[in-house]
């Protein structure tokens, strides 16, 4: 079935058509004009709207890179209803180099905004009246916070079954079950009924390659189990890799301030007992802290700085019901990850 036109910002898209639009935003006291950059691609052929979106805190650089890549790709000359691509949502995060906007506000607390609010609740209304009321399925890109690196992870709600078989699809090694808090977007999205996959992977103000390399393959992924796009062919034999799911993750903490010498890396499975890092005290004065891991799990986050206070997070852990199916299943995604992921420049096959 042949696709419609639609109308984003006053601007009237027809289909086949692929158009890059600067949405106005407040002004800056300066005077001096501020846009979000928004990309739509409009498919010949009907299908669902899907809104990929990045940098909500301005500082996330990975989501924006993912996008850029995406759109340049000639596997969209085949796709099938509406993409909506939004590299940078926090434009003046980015300009500051912050996660947050001037006045140390979270965008992300600010939904659904309000057309009369502070100059955060405006922004988020603009984008959620005129962007996200458009989408049917939404792919959130982020990162862990500055000086905090993320295994590549999915963040769903584990009652929304479309959302579920988003993120099968998407194939990020974990995904984890959780509800959006008041004021998130994630908690719009299921007021809204929109199945919303949230991927944190990497770190904030850094570019990680192969945290680029599976968001990209991932939203591919999504597009073809959306049928946005054609299925691919596997190769005889050939055995996907498939996510895990849990609702059990949490941080651990330092337990004291110093230098942390760290004994674990990303992705690593664990058992209970066994040694994480180390913390020395900087002037040699005081006896070296042993941090043991209190539960079984793999370390899906890590604080990257060599310092730290005394509260701060150290590792943050996925606890799943098998973990020696986990440790193996990380061992092959790894594997297969590292032989599957062709330039989506020759996806189109």
């Amino acid at each position: 079935m042949k696709n419609t036109t639609i109308k984003i910002c006053n601007e009237t898209i027809h289909p086949g058509e692929t158009i890059n639009m600067a949405m106005p935003l407040p002004q800056l006291y300066t005077c001096a004009p501020l846009y979000m950059p928004i990309k739509v691609v409009h498919g010949k052929n009907a299908g669902p709207t899907l809104l990929v979106m990045a940098a909500m805190h301005g500082n996330e650089l990975n989501g924006t890179q993912i996008i850029n890549r995406l759109m340049n790709s000639p596997i969209l000359k085949k796709m099938a209803g509406t993409l909506i691509a939004i590299p940078v949502l926090n434009v003046q995060g980015l300009m500051n180099r912050s996660s947050t906007l001037p006045g140390g506000i979270n965008l992300d607390t600010c939904f659904p905004g309000s057309e009369t609010g502070s100059n955060p609740e405006r922004l988020a209304y603009l984008f959620n009246t005129t962007i996200f009321s458009m989408a049917d399925y939404c792919i959130d890109l982020q990162t862990g916070p500055l000086n905090y690196s993320n295994l590549p992870q999915l963040f769903i709600n584990s009652k929304d079954r479309k959302a579920k078989l988003a993120a099968k699809a998407f194939n990020a090694p974990v995904v984890l079950g959780s509800e959006g808090e008041v004021g998130s977007l994630r908690a719009l999205a299921d007021e809204k009924n929109i199945p919303y996959i949230k991927y944190e992977a990497g770190e904030a103000m850094r570019f990680d390659r192969e945290t680029i390399k599976v968001g990209l393959q991932g939203i591919v992924n999504v597009m073809r189990q959306l049928e946005m796009l054609p299925e691919k062919t596997h190769k005889v034999g050939s055995k996907p890799s498939r996510s895990f799911f849990t609702e059990k993750y949490l941080w651990l903490h330092s337990e004291a301030s110093g230098v942390i010498d760290s004994k674990v890396e990303l992705g690593k499975y664990i058992k209970k007992g066994d040694v994480l890092s180390v913390i020395q005290d900087p002037f040699g004065v005081k006896a070296d802290i042993i941090v043991k891991s209190p539960y079984e799990g793999i370390v899906i986050g890590k604080n990257s700085m060599p310092l730290v206070q005394e509260g701060e997070g150290l590792f943050q852990l996925a606890v799943f019901p098998e973990m020696q199916k986990i440790e193996s299943h990380l061992l092959d995604w790894n594997v297969e990850e590292s032989s599957d992921h062709q330039t989506i420049a020759n996806a189109g096959n």
